[in-house]
């Protein structure tokens, strides 16, 4: 990276920590001028977002210590919502280092190769965009009850990399990228009607997973959260080889897609 060098960590104390390391090495971030200061922690949070999108995980935690070992570098912990209860809200010390499994590149191999696609990729160019141009702004479903379609999303979208940002007058939104997904409550005889992918409107809709292993660990999350699974993790080579999905519904039974293309 620019600072620096992003690494898997050893031990795996949660799947997928990594950490960043500045080069030149310096003691701790202050003896960084402030300029690289900045560049610094630019480049940890977006290794924080490359391991967030890679496996799924619900939030990034960040640490910069350096007490036991007296040079920079900052741990990228991502935190899922099958953690042991006691544990999801506590800091990754918790957790016995000693038993956690090593890094294996046989067993990594794919994550760490999904990181290093991730961050090959400019900061710029991750949003939803066709030859420089954004290709979809934003898209609003129609839901019989705003109330609890707002509570189902609440869960989903975190799960697969969105944050919840300022509501619109209408209802909800999120966001990911330069992507938006907005909610709308139904009006009349639609309240009562459901929804039917096959009559002209919405059929499905898909959300695009960075990796194999992020389309795995959403499932397991949704099924954690008593979410209806249509189809478990599959790859289907008909459609694209190498195409990795779950399908799923919502409260209103539309069909939604987390999928992995190569």
């Amino acid at each position: 990276m620019p600072t620096g060098w992003a690494v898997m960590g050893d031990p795996q104390v949660l799947d997928g920590y990594c950490l960043l390391l500045p080069d030149p090495v310096v003691p701790h971030l202050n003896a960084l001028p402030p300029a690289a200061q900045a560049e610094f922690l630019a480049d940890m949070a977006r290794l924080g977002q490359a391991v967030q999108d890679v496996t799924g995980a619900l939030r990034i935690n960040y640490a910069i210590f350096g007490n036991v070992e007296p040079a920079l570098h900052a741990h990228v912990f991502p935190r899922y919502t099958d953690e042991p209860e006691e544990r999801r809200t506590a800091h990754p010390w918790g957790y016995d280092w000693s038993k956690a499994r090593a890094f294996d590149s046989r067993q990594d191999g794919d994550r760490l190769a999904a990181l290093r696609a991730r961050l090959a990729v400019p900061a710029v160019a991750t949003g939803v965009r066709v030859d420089g141009e954004r290709a979809l702004h934003h898209i609003d479903l129609t839901v019989a009850d705003l109330e609890r379609s707002t509570r189902y999303y609440a869960e989903v979208l975190p799960i697969l990399g969105f944050e919840r940002i300022a509501d619109a007058e209408d209802g909800p939104l999120w966001r990911k990228a330069s992507f938006e997904f907005g909610l709308q409550g139904a009006r009349g005889a639609g309240r009562q009607r459901a929804h039917d992918r096959y009559s002209p409107g919405l059929h499905h809709l898909a959300f695009a997973a960075p990796a194999p292993g992020a389309v795995d660990a959403a499932h397991r999350s949704l099924v954690a959260l008593g979410i209806e699974i249509l189809d478990p993790p599959t790859q289907y080579d008909r459609y694209l080889p190498g195409y990795y999905a779950v399908f799923f519904a919502d409260p209103d039974g539309i069909k939604l897609e987390y999928v992995y293309t190569p």
